[in-house]
């Protein structure tokens, strides 16, 4: 007998070419695995602060050398770049023949290497990409990912963030040209993580499944992903913030937020990243502490709508019972997270992050404007999620419920 139409699988379809290399020390084999992909020449892309004096950053230009791999280096990077810094690594990759871009650091170089690797290919700017007014033709050039950070999940995935300085917004674009070619994922490079970054970056991540799992565009594949990082963040970022070199912590973190990458491909993300990516640009404040605010106010709003799939995920997460209410669950959620955000010590509110009240319709007009709003589970209205907004900038969490 043919099975019911409710239980049949919906058609969909998972793409990550990403080769991933994962482990303790797999980083010391770098120059090893670049040069069995035939890479001979790069541009290592990194960030200006820590990471650039770093031992790990000068291991990898040990490791590439002994390979026989020669390299330029752009580092300059810093956080949320902009589309002259772009310009400015495509540029010296045309220049020098590079055969492929080595992003080290956290998602900014990594975002950074991505779009760079698509100008350079063939120089069309990166804002045409960024508006739609241009679309790839012929992909871009190889980029290798080594995080020094456990959040973005840039290293898996086709997505690269980068900032239109004169509109002073955050604008993601999604190709799977940007898809990595490797992911050298080395849970020893993270272990110099302050408690402050391993906190937002954590956060990061599981804001990434979270949105990834309450997408319209979920899916098995994906949900499997979500719901094993899920859990595995919820139970080991505390221990890798108190104790940053808690090696097993800082393992199930980086595991995690590579397989996020992976998955928020295949089903975007939702309105916590169309909040904090205009919080971002026009304040400065770190993308995953942006995210971490605005994270169970968003939920809070979707509980009304997505109670069944945030009673799934509290369950994972071990913040409900498979007996309780789906709409009991959810507000468990909602609360659950907003619980690790303060015991990790991250504000209750965007207002205590120092963003105001005059900045309410800057932002809210980019929010209403995220380009994967459409697979939000709950159809907010324009009035919706200015509402929502408002409860985020005041603190007022019961107020997001009603939103």
């Amino acid at each position: 007998m043919a099975e019911s139409a409710d239980r049949v699988v919906t058609p969909f379809s998972f793409h990550c070419p990403t080769r991933l290399h994962f482990g303790s020390g797999v980083a010391a084999r770098a120059g090893a695995l670049l040069a069995a992909e035939g890479f001979g020449s790069v541009l290592l892309v990194t960030g200006t602060g820590h990471t650039v004096r770093s031992r790990g950053y000068a291991a990898l230009k040990e490791s590439l050398e002994a390979a026989g791999i020669s390299w330029d280096e752009f580092p300059a990077v810093t956080a949320d770049p902009g589309d002259g810094l772009v310009r400015e690594a495509a540029a010296l990759a045309t220049a020098g023949g590079r055969s492929a871009l080595v992003a080290y650091g956290g998602g900014s170089p990594i975002d950074c290497a991505k779009s760079a690797a698509l100008m350079a290919a063939d120089g069309t700017d990166i804002l045409e990409y960024l508006h739609g007014r241009a679309f790839p033709a012929g992909g871009a050039l190889p980029v290798v990912a080594i995080p020094t950070t456990a959040g973005t999940g840039s290293e898996m995935s086709s997505a690269a963030v980068t900032t239109d300085t004169a509109a002073r917004r955050k604008l993601g674009f999604s190709h799977e040209c940007l898809f990595p070619r490797l992911a050298i994922v080395d849970p020893e490079l993270h272990l110099d993580m302050p408690p402050p970054i391993t906190a937002a970056t954590g956060m990061d991540a599981l804001t990434h499944v979270i949105e990834s799992f309450l997408s319209l565009g979920a899916n098995p594949a994906s949900d499997a992903i979500n719901l094993h990082s899920a859990a595995r963040i919820m139970r080991f970022l505390e221990a890798a913030w108190r104790d940053g070199s808690d090696l097993a912590a800082r393992s199930e973190m980086a595991c995690a937020s590579a397989l996020a990458g992976a998955a928020f491909s295949q089903t975007g993300l939702g309105m916590v990243h169309g909040f904090a990516h205009p919080v971002g640009a026009r304040l400065g404040i770190a993308h995953g502490l942006a995210n971490a605010v605005i994270l169970p106010y968003v939920l809070a709003a979707l509980a009304r709508d997505a109670a069944p799939r945030m009673a799934t995920l509290a369950t994972a997460l071990g913040l409900a019972t498979p007996s309780d209410a789906p709409a009991d669950a959810a507000r468990k959620l909602v609360l659950g997270i907003a619980g690790l955000k303060s015991r990790l010590g991250m504000p209750a509110s965007l207002g205590m992050l120092g963003v105001g009240a005059g900045e309410a319709p800057a932002i809210l007009s980019d929010a209403i404007a995220y380009r994967a709003r459409p697979r939000s589970p709950r159809a907010f209205t324009d009035g919706e999620l200015s509402l929502l907004l408002d409860s985020a900038l005041s603190g007022d969490l019961d107020a997001a419920f009603r939103a």
